[in-house]
């Protein structure tokens, strides 16, 4: 494998994989495939929907899902506009997730599916910061995935995104990891990279690389996930029991 150069921010990993990669296949979910290059259309347009939403820098977005291509989206997205990703595992109980989103003061919240959405609608008087529910699955237009990219292209501000991406610095915080009981670890780009990094050196590109039962929602699963992103691999995740999901197109 030829020598990999190390990136200064996470969100450069999507870039340097797709160097790599070119047109190929980046993610592989049931029957709906993602190319590097859709990759990098999607995650700019999200970029530009958070900004119209009036994303800050050092802000923190919450996410909760299964591990699936739309998750990578997020999570470049709004790490590269100058955001911090929450990213929660289903399944914790109301309290749970009360807590911690209201604790990092989350103002906008993306959920997988239709059973959380409706279940985040009762909580939602509950956490004060909390405004937007946004959906991966497009059962409500209004806030959905594609919705977001529609509105993101079309409302693209190329210097304010470039802008935001020049002043994420390695040592700036980029995720929240959840440590269970409401409370979470703050990561660094640098802390992180460092392990990316590590793991790569012992990596080679181009075969299709399977996530398995890694969560993305931990650091392990993320880890993982950016080696192969990195070193051009595709990644399948398993499909987990219940109705086919909708890929967006970019």
């Amino acid at each position: 494998m030829n020598k990999i150069e190390t990136p200064a921010r996470l969100f450069d990993i999507m870039d340097f994989g797709l160097a790599r990669r070119g047109h190929r296949i980046c993610f592989r979910y049931r029957d709906s495939e993602m190319t590097a290059d859709s990759y990098r259309r999607m995650t700019n347009a999200l970029s530009h929907a958070l900004l119209l939403r009036g994303l800050k820098r050092g802000e923190v977005v919450g996410l909760i899902s299964e591990n699936r291509p739309e998750w990578n989206v997020v999570d470049m997205a709004v790490m590269q506009a100058g955001g911090v990703l929450l990213p929660l595992c289903k399944g914790l109980s109301a309290e749970e997730y009360t807590e911690c989103l209201a604790k990092a003061r989350v103002r906008l919240l993306f959920l997988e599916d239709e059973e959380l959405y409706s279940r985040f609608r009762l909580i939602l008087p509950q956490i004060d910061t909390l405004e937007y529910l946004l959906s991966l699955e497009p059962f409500d237009a209004a806030s959905s995935f594609s919705t977001l990219l529609v509105e993101g292209r079309v409302n693209a501000d190329e210097a304010e995104l470039l802008r935001r991406r020049s002043r994420v610095t390695t040592d700036d915080i980029c995720t929240l990891i959840y440590s269970g009981g409401g409370t979470y670890r703050t990561i660094t780009h640098r802390s992180l990279i460092e392990d990316v990094m590590e793991q790569a050196a012992t990596e080679s590109g181009r075969r299709p690389a399977a996530l398995g039962n890694n969560a993305l929602c931990t650091l392990y699963g993320r880890t993982k996930n950016y080696v192969y992103q990195l070193v051009g691999r595709s990644v399948n995740y398993p499909s987990p029991l219940g109705e086919p999901m909708h890929l967006a197109v970019a």
